[in-house]
């Protein structure tokens, strides 16, 4: 959703999230964290052409562009060694505020978006293991700290502001966490410095997997 006073920035749909998350289905993740070969090489070639992915990127991160024609970017264990590899991240949303006179719209349309989007990931992904917002009491721990932000952090900072996971069903090698996020970034909270809100998908390594590379 965009309104006419806001700039999105990604020119993706709810629609392309859907898109984006059944490309996912069939992927071999035990390949997805080994990481890719070494850039350039006819390896690396065989790798991304495997499930129709185009390097964007062949320095120290790793980025693709997907079949659907999604951005997704790589992080490795290590940091610019390309793998193992540890999450994947993609942004099928960002809308920003061109004045601070804006903001409010910001939050509106980011409330209206929200559940948009969680329910293309739903369609996909089925019910999520967890989803709620950035103060429910209920707001569970992360089974691995550096999948999201802790209690302290996010009640402080209001980020993750909307948010679900799915966690593993445990019936595939390697098969991830994935996590639904929205945030809205401080400037909007402000009366002098235009905001925006975004939301991101990322998908982690199981740690008991990443543990055994």
């Amino acid at each position: 959703m965009e309104s006419r006073m806001l700039t999105e920035t990604t020119g993706r749909s709810a629609s392309d999230l859907t898109a984006e998350l059944e490309n996912w289905r069939g992927v071999d993740w035990v390949s997805v964290w080994d990481g890719p070969p070494q850039g350039g090489s006819p390896e690396f070639r065989a790798w991304c052409e495997r499930y129709g992915w185009v390097p964007e990127t062949f320095d120290r991160q790793l980025n693709v562009t997907t079949r659907s024609g999604g951005s997704w970017t790589f992080f490795d264990v290590l940091g610019g060694q390309w793998s193992p590899v540890k999450s994947l991240t993609h942004y099928p949303w960002h809308v920003k505020a061109a004045t601070a006179a804006e903001n409010r719209e910001v939050l509106s349309v980011a409330a209206e978006t929200w559940p948009v989007y969680l329910k293309a990931a739903v369609a996909v992904l089925g019910a999520p293991t967890w989803s709620g917002s950035w103060d429910d009491e209920d707001f569970p721990e992360p089974p691995v700290p550096s999948y999201w932000l802790s209690r302290e952090f996010r009640l402080k900072k209001r980020r993750p502001y909307e948010f679900a996971y799915w966690k593993p069903a445990g019936d595939v090698p390697g098969e991830p966490y994935i996590v639904l996020s929205q945030s809205v970034s401080f400037q909007t909270w402000t009366a002098d410095l235009a905001g925006g809100s975004a939301i991101s998908v990322d998908v982690y390594a199981p740690a008991d997997f990443l543990d055994r590379r």
